[in-house]
């Protein structure tokens, strides 16, 4: 599907039934140069814009996505709408999954970064301090002690270890079809 024929064919429609770009714009909730671009041929329409695009036009899905209405003799358009709806809602669950693994890839990244600085900081102060407040200064608890060099090692490597798991989460959910094993 060319841009420019879309555009075209949403333009037709839309002044067929006597609506501006605005008005298609409320109805879709998106912004007038949005529209503006699709009719230009400079962008197509979101995946999850196509259907309500259709709808507001008053054609079938995938008489929006041929960029002609259907004739009298087709009879399989609902059998095309169902598969391109069935093609969308697959692409939709596939960026929603994409985004959990971006988003837990990058926690990973975080929270690993934290501990690690934390781990440096022990080893750096060799110490430890735990304090807890009262309502007022004088029944405040503190406590504190050495450590060693084994607890700053341990949480370093346990820090590193799950900073490689969140980059190569971040690697694999960004470069999809390259780290299929």
């Amino acid at each position: 599907m060319e841009a420019k024929k879309l555009g075209l064919f949403i333009a037709k429609l839309r002044k067929e039934k006597q609506i501006t770009q605005t008005e298609l714009a409320k109805q879709l909730n998106v912004t007038d140069k949005a529209v503006s671009r699709w009719e230009r041929g400079l962008g197509f329409p979101d995946i999850n814009t196509l259907e309500p695009l259709a709808d507001a036009l008053g054609i079938s899905l995938s008489e929006l996505m041929k960029c002609a209405k259907k004739s009298e003799t087709d009879e399989n358009v609902e059998d095309l709408d169902i598969g391109i709806l069935a093609s969308i809602d697959i692409a939709k669950t596939q960026r929603k999954k994409i985004i959990k693994k971006i988003l837990l890839g990058f926690s990973c990244c975080v929270i690993s970064l934290c501990v690690v600085l934390y781990a440096v900081y022990l080893f750096i102060s060799g110490r430890w301090t735990f304090m807890l407040g009262g309502n007022d200064n004088s029944t405040a608890i503190f406590i504190s002690g050495k450590i060693g060099v084994l607890p700053p090692t341990i949480i370093i490597i346990v820090g590193v270890v799950v900073l490689l798991v969140g980059i190569y989460i971040l690697i694999r959910s960004l470069n999809n079809d390259k780290f299929h094993f």
